[in-house]
């Protein structure tokens, strides 16, 4: 979009935000297929996970310490200790901590991770509103469809992460449903919530710095304050979706068609769940160097450079100059040479110990990450990598994935999920207290 020779049609923008929020208001669980709501509820508890065992790590427990400078009384619940706050703090503190491990599920139409931008926020205010199960269950599922075609329609600027971004707006869409907003507020909102997005930053992932995984909180925060904003007075610029999206964020956002499908098709029946605990542009190189290990045999010292050609954006994650385990986790050359060191990319290969061990750093050193054209033009239903290791010997093995494991089209299994959430429940609730949350979320 050329912001010099755009002109705003605010009135046909308006009407997607009028769309949204009348999606919004009318939306009813029991319309629903029995697929969607059964797969709504393994992502709310695959991110009850997430949110406990990211609720141990220092700067979460950091950022509780400041519950009564930053917080009013409350009763909804920070994860993982026996304290309540205010549904914007409790929602700005486990949103943090939820996308920290980097284990929570995403969704590539979106081309962001949904559910950790909206259940925090979700789950804050129906605590706080005394909402019951089925409640916070529909505004989730709302706020995250609104959310996945906000993504979808548009392209946000290459500085840009996604982030704090269109996931808040389907936050505010949920939040406003669970506040009892009605159309025409809940429109307000929606164009609020556009209007106080954060423009985060892509690389700060790559250099380690943590403050990407506060944007979650924030954009949990931030949908929670929307709606507030609206009942106390504020207004937002109509058009904002466009005009926040389309030009200050994005480069371009495509309206025409956005809502065509809303309560038709379900997006968050095609999401992703993860087991590798880093990036999911990091999933199909790794697995293709894993199914190369398994089927050629050499060694280390055999490799004399390995490229990975993989569609853009996934270039961006290019970096080899690892400064910590957070980096690490958004470094394909880290995490191909940590599969072919460590034979895994669980939780615990992004300990900075294991990052700064020579023998990863010595395999770094041989990598080149690539955009392949071809590979690129398969998004966003495909998102694959070919790896190609070249031997001293002058033998070249190559391994393609295009479908890692834990999407729509190469799903895990119910008890590989179930397996997981108990593993990162399990690391700050007793076994007995999973498995009655487990129960809970069947």
């Amino acid at each position: 979009m050329n912001t010099k020779n755009y002109k705003l049609d605010r009135e046909r923008s308006f009407d997607v935000t009028r769309s949204i929020a009348r999606f919004s208001h009318n939306f009813n669980l029991d319309d629903l297929d029995k697929s969607v709501v059964t797969h709504a509820i393994h992502i709310v508890r695959d991110t009850l996970g997430v949110m406990l065992a990211g609720s141990i790590l220092p700067e979460i427990k950091g950022l509780v310490t400041n519950t009564d400078v930053l917080s009013g009384p409350g009763i909804s619940s920070l994860m993982g200790i026996e304290k309540t706050a205010s549904p914007h703090f409790a929602a700005l503190v486990n949103g943090a901590g939820a996308v920290s491990l980097e284990l929570d599920e995403g969704n590539q139409y979106a081309l962001n991770h949904p559910s950790v931008h909206i259940l925090p926020a979700v789950l804050a205010v129906a605590e706080d509103q005394k909402r019951s199960g089925k409640d916070l269950l529909a505004a989730f599922i709302a706020g995250y469809e609104v959310a996945v075609r906000i993504g979808r329609a548009t392209h946000l600027r290459d500085t840009v992460h996604p982030f704090g971004t269109h996931a808040t707006v389907g936050t505010a869409v949920a939040v406003s449903m669970l506040s009892g907003l009605n159309i025409d507020e809940t429109a307000e909102a929606i164009d609020i919530s556009a209007g106080i997005c954060i423009a985060s930053s892509q690389t700060a992932a790559n250099s380690g710095a943590s403050v990407r995984n506060l944007i979650t909180g924030l954009t949990n925060h931030n949908g929670i304050l929307a709606p507030l904003l609206v009942r106390s007075g504020f207004t937002g610029e109509r058009g904002a979706l466009d005009i926040v999206f389309g030009t200050i964020l994005g480069d371009s956002f495509e309206n025409k068609g956005i809502t065509d499908d809303l309560g038709i098709t379900y997006y968050i029946e095609k999401n992703y769940f993860k087991l590798h605990a880093c990036s999911r542009w990091n999933h199909a190189p790794i697995e293709a160097m894993a199914n190369l290990l398994e089927r050629e045999e050499f060694s280390v010292d055999d490799i004399a450079q390995i490229r990975v050609w993989t569609y853009d954006p996934a270039t961006r994650l290019s970096w080899s100059n690892i400064a910590n385990g957070y980096a690490a986790k958004h470094s394909i050359p880290y995490n191909v040479a940590a599969r072919l060191i460590y034979r895994t990319n669980d939780i615990d290969a992004y300990a900075d110990d294991m990052v700064c061990d020579p023998r990863v750093k010595a395999v770094t050193d041989l990598i080149e990450v690539l955009e392949d054209p071809a590979l690129t033009s398969m998004l966003p239903d495909v998102r694959p990598a070919r790896v190609e290791v070249k031997l001293h010997n002058g033998n070249v093995l190559v391994e393609r994935v295009d479908r890692p494991r834990g999407g729509f089209d190469r799903p895990l299994s119910e008890t590989q999920l179930e397996e997981k959430f108990r593993r990162l429940a399990g690391t700050v609730i007793n076994e007995r207290a999973v498995s009655l949350l487990q129960d809970w979320l069947s």
